[in-house]
């Protein structure tokens, strides 16, 4: 049986970074991915430049889409729309998450690609874990580590083994994006966001361009929800799309994903028990109201690594110190959850709550942007504020 301090099972953005910090630490780090990689991963690839600061690394040009952000472009339920400047990273998630891969193999972590996670079995001192590769029983094998990590995302392997009242029986929520290969009246170094419950009820849908794998730009339209209904919200949200904007082409793509976890629990947050530790959105750090959560993944990432290494130092507990460390994380997901604008019936309402909100909002990004460069890596404020 091979033996490993750390064993992280997800090669997402969470997956890597914490391998990458482990292995720098000196920790002998295996982490694994189910899919063949690179592999396809639906997300919106949008984040703002303080990523790079929390990964410890720059993204390669090679990495990133042909046409980078530098705008924002808010429509709000009442027809009126504003701009903004602001530089944002705009890359595909699958070289994006094989660059991470590199990375971290770089730094001495073992990396094994069509291998997951089957179970595990806890004991004061060390997890054993079977993993399974090719999807083959037959190729089953136990590793022995002293922590295991969990960074799956959003359909999390570990945790609905470990919790699953986290979970619904149907989906609880979703995405879904069109790819469009055509002409529009859109600024590709533009993001826009469309402010209006009957198409996305947990935060805006979007429109913005995108780079695939044949090196071609498309423009991608999408949304998301907390309910059953993407599809419908989806058809709507286009239909407007189309005729506003002029959009013209063929669908050549649609991804999304679904979502299980309960998002309106209060227990939503789960850091883990014992040596089983969550990150990413496995841990529930998914945060709607902002928008994104690859910064917080990276993150939790970069923490759940320093925690290890802190206890081992120490001679401390872990989980202890990974929640010490995610205390303004937790903080900032938990307080955000409140603010949802699912609790909003009308876009009445939720224009009303966007007058309230939305000049403070304007300038905490200016603000916290500002700082931020000034912050040290695992004090960056995750934005918006």
């Amino acid at each position: 049986m091979k033996e490993y301090d750390v064993l992280i099972v997800g090669g997402g953005v969470a997956g890597s970074v914490a391998a990458k910090f482990a292995a720098k630490g000196g920790l002998k780090t295996l982490f694994i991915e189910k899919k063949k990689t690179p592999r396809n991963k639906p997300c919106s690839g949008i984040q703002f430049n303080y990523l790079e600061k929390i990964i410890g690394e720059k993204v390669p040009p090679s990495r990133l889409c042909n046409n980078q952000l530098d705008r924002i472009e808010m429509h709000f339920p009442n027809g009126r729309h504003v701009t903004a400047p602001f530089a944002m990273l705009n890359f595909m998630r699958k070289p994006f998450d094989d660059w991470l891969n590199t990375i971290a193999k770089e730094y001495g972590a073992e990396f094994r690609d069509e291998c997951e996670y089957v179970r595990h079995d806890e004991t004061s001192d060390h997890v054993v874990v079977t993993v399974r590769t090719g999807g083959k029983p037959e190729n089953d094998e136990q590793v022995k580590a002293r922590y295991l990590v969990e960074a799956t995302g959003l359909m999390p392997a570990i945790r609905k083994i470990i919790r699953p009242c986290d979970f619904s029986a149907k989906y609880t929520g979703g995405a879904l994006n069109y790819y469009i290969n055509g002409t529009a009246d859109l600024n590709p170094r533009t993001l826009y966001q469309f402010w209006n419950i009957e198409w996305n009820n947990t935060m805006f849908a979007w429109a913005y361009n995108k780079t695939l794998d044949d090196g071609k730009d498309y423009w991608v339209v999408g949304t998301g929800c907390n309910d059953s209904n993407i599809k419908e919200r989806q058809e709507a949200f286009y239909k407007h799309v189309k005729e506003k904007f002029h959009v013209e082409g063929e669908i050549v793509k649609k991804e999304g994903y679904t979502v299980t976890i309960d998002l309106l629990s209060k227990d939503r947050v789960w850091l883990g028990r014992e040596r089983v530790l969550a990150t990413g959105d496995a841990a529930g750090l998914i945060d709607t109201v902002r928008g994104v959560g690859m910064d917080a993944a990276a993150l939790s990432g970069r923490l759940v690594a320093k925690a290890i290494l802190k206890a081992d130092k120490n001679g401390t507990n872990a989980l202890d110190e990974y929640s010490a460390l995610m205390k303004r994380v937790v903080k900032q997901t938990r307080d955000n959850q409140k603010r949802e604008i699912g609790e909003y019936k009308t876009n009445d309402e939720l224009q009303a709550h966007l007058n309230k909100h939305m000049a403070k909002t304007g300038i905490g990004m200016f603000v916290q942007s500002f700082l931020n460069v000034f912050r040290s890596a695992e004090q960056q404020k995750l934005l918006p504020p």
